[in-house]
């Protein structure tokens, strides 16, 4: 059986038009005071086909911009959607993979980053397909497994070779064709503390041990390429700006989330604080 709450048609066959969700956001963000707002509106205001609406709101909702269902946006859309609605900044660029490849609903997105993309040998984009068919053997229909996860897979490649998620250097291709991963080491500080009360938030800690969060799948740690000395560098880091507590004395490795605090603060502070200056990235 297949498990629950895992999306496998996420993009429906369409590619990461990051303008067309960009539009998608503009109209949603004109209308934050209605509970619900129906497809044949941003239809209208769009000119997008119900088609492309379907599918830019299911990215939308994968990346945790725009809440399914009611196709309003959510908090952190909506900061999103007023301070960088194209979503060009790199900050911004790193929260959206942490969401997408980071959500175990998103059936492929997740498991090419958290599992296909770990393992040591490079393979081809038809060599993920063929791990990908093999796992998931038997819980899906053959045409699903032969027409839409192929739709699916390209997605991916596309979005982070040709599109906005390129900037983040994260997925490479050799002249033959064999995909890897590439470690992205120079998260922006509020960006990852966001992402760490984020990742706490889900299983409802205030208190993290490094090991485990370097170890979790769906972890920023995971997900950017960190190893516990790196992730721990970087700890420290936030430690010193005061937006966490890292326990590191009496054999301690712990990280300790500071009360009143959410990943929506830290976001708000990477966008709002005129004092904050983005660093130099630095990709390994």
């Amino acid at each position: 059986m297949v498990q629950p709450n895992r999306k496998l048609q996420l993009s429906n066959g369409y590619l990461f038009e990051f303008e067309q969700l960009s539009r998608v956001l503009h109209f949603l963000a004109a209308h934050l005071a209605e509970k619900r707002i129906f497809r044949k509106d941003i239809q209208e205001s769009t000119g997008l086909s119900n088609r492309q609406i379907e599918s830019v709101v299911s990215i939308g909702c994968a990346l945790g911009l725009i809440k399914p269902g009611t196709q309003v946006l959510t908090q952190t859309g909506a900061a999103i959607a007023v301070h960088d609605i194209f979503l060009e900044r790199i900050g911004t660029l790193q929260w959206c993979h942490y969401q997408g490849a980071g959500h175990y609903r998103n059936l492929v997105w997740y498991e090419i980053f958290n599992h296909i993309l770990l393992a040591e040998r490079v393979i081809t984009e038809s060599g993920w397909l063929a791990s990908l068919r093999n796992s998931l053997s038997g819980q899906y229909t053959d045409r699903t497994i032969g027409k839409h996860l192929h739709e699916e897979v390209r997605f991916i490649v596309d979005a982070y070779l040709n599109r906005s998620f390129k900037k983040l250097e994260i997925l490479q291709q050799n002249s033959d064709g064999r995909l890897y991963r590439r470690r992205h080491l120079q998260v922006e500080p509020p960006i990852l503390c966001a992402m760490i009360y984020d990742y706490a938030a889900d299983s409802g800690e205030r208190l993290l041990q490094v090991r485990e969060i370097t170890e979790a799948k769906g972890s920023p740690s995971l997900l950017f390429g960190f190893d516990e000395t790196t992730f721990r560098h970087a700890i420290e880091r936030l430690h010193e700006n005061g937006w966490v507590r890292y326990e590191s004395t009496h054999d301690l490795d712990q990280v300790r989330l500071r009360d009143g605090s959410s990943a929506l603060t830290f976001l708000k502070l990477y966008y709002e604080d005129t004092g904050y200056e983005p660093e130099q990235k630095e990709v390994c």
